[in-house]
C-alpha cells in the first residue's frame, strides 16, 4: 500500500522532471499504474501523475520527423489496438501485441511508455519496437534527447540517468519497407509472456534484403538477436531457411528458469517463435 505525502500533477514533460528530482522524499512517475500500484510500497513519499502531460498521440509526419511514425508515452494499449495509423504489414505486429497485453481492464491503463520502461517485465511492445529499429526521446533536466531503443536495455546505465521521462518511441522513416509479425507463448491467454519474439523483413527481388529479430522473457531484458538476422540476409525465403533461423537463436540463449518455465524450455520456444515470425513476415513482404 502507498503512503504518500504529495501527488503532483504537472502539465508538461520539463516540469516533470524538476517535480520527481526537487521534491524532498522518494519519488516515481506514474503512468498507467498497472504495474506501479498493484505492487505498491511503502517507502514512497510521492508520485508525479503523467496524464496531463499531453503525451497520448499516434501520428506520422510530425514537425521534425519525417516519414517517422511517432507515439506518445501516454497513449494506452487499447488505444494501440484501435489506432488505424497501425495497419498494415509494416505496424500491424504493434496493434497484436497490444492485443496480448492483459485483460481488457489493463489495457485501458497501462501505457506505451511503461510498457517500454519495465526492461525487468517481459512486456510485448520491446520486442516489435526493436524489431523495427525504434528509438525513444527521453525529456532529461538538460532537455530531450534521442536513443536508440535497443541501447535503452544493453547500455542502459550509459543513456539513462535519474529523473530521465520517456515520452515518446518514433518508429523510423523508411519502416514502410518492412513487414512485421509478432508471436507470444504465455501459460494463459492474459498471462505475460513465457517468451514473445517479433520480426521484420523487408524483401527485394524474392530475396531477404534486411531482417531483426527480438526477444523478450529469455533474458533480463528484451534483445535483438542479430546473427539470426544477419543469416536472412541475402537469402530466398523457404520453409528450410526459416527452422534454421529458429535453430540459430535457440542455439545462441542461456536462457533463466523461474516459476512460469525452466530454461531449456524458455530455449526451445524461443526458437519455435522465432521460426513462425520470421514465417510469418516474410510471407506478408
Amino acid at each position: 500500500m502507498f503512503d504518500l505525502e504529495s501527488l503532483k500533477r504537472p502539465t508538461t514533460p520539463e516540469e516533470a522532471v524538476r517535480d520527481l528530482l526537487e521534491t524532498e522524499g522518494t519519488g516515481m512517475y506514474l503512468a498507467g499504474g498497472t504495474i506501479l500500484v498493484p505492487t505498491g510500497s511503502p517507502s514512497l513519499d510521492f508520485l508525479v501523475d503523467l496524464t496531463r502531460l499531453g503525451l497520448d498521440h499516434i501520428a506520422t509526419g510530425r514537425a521534425g520527423s519525417g516519414g517517422a511514425l511517432t507515439i506518445g508515452a501516454m497513449v494506452r494499449m487499447s488505444d494501440l489496438v484501435e489506432s488505424d495509423a497501425l495497419s498494415g504489414a509494416a505496424l500491424g505486429a504493434i496493434r497484436d501485441a497490444a492485443r496480448t497485453v492483459g485483460t481488457h481492464t489493463v489495457r485501458n491503463r497501462a501505457s506505451v511508455g511503461g510498457n517500454i520502461f519495465a526492461a525487468h517485465f517481459p512486456s510485448d511492445l520491446p520486442p516489435v519496437f526493436l524489431a523495427l529499429g525504434a528509438t525513444i526521446r527521453i525529456q532529461g533536466v538538460d532537455g530531450p534527447r534521442d536513443v536508440p531503443l535497443e541501447d535503452f536495455y544493453s547500455r542502459r546505465p550509459e543513456v539513462y540517468r535519474r529523473g530521465d521521462l520517456v515520452v515518446e518511441v518514433v518508429v523510423p522513416e523508411g519502416h514502410e519497407r518492412f513487414s512485421t509479425a509478432f508471436e507470444k507463448t504465455g501459460r494463459t491467454r492474459v498471462d505475460v509472456a513465457i517468451v514473445n519474439c517479433a520480426a521484420a523483413v523487408a524483401t527485394d527481388g524474392g530475396v531477404i534484403a534486411e531482417a531483426r529479430i527480438a526477444l523478450n522473457g529469455v533474458s533480463a531484458t528484451p534483445s535483438v538477436v542479430s546473427d539470426a538476422g544477419a543469416f536472412l540476409a541475402g537469402k530466398a525465403p523457404s520453409d528450410d531457411v526459416f527452422r534454421e533461423v529458429g535453430r540459430l537463436v535457440a542455439d545462441g540463449l542461456s536462457p533463466r528458469g523461474d516459476h512460469r518455465a525452466g530454461g531449456d524450455y524458455r530455449r526451445k520456444l524461443a526458437g519455435v517463435l522465432a521460426t513462425r515470425a520470421v514465417s510469418r513476415a516474410a510471407g506478408q513482404a
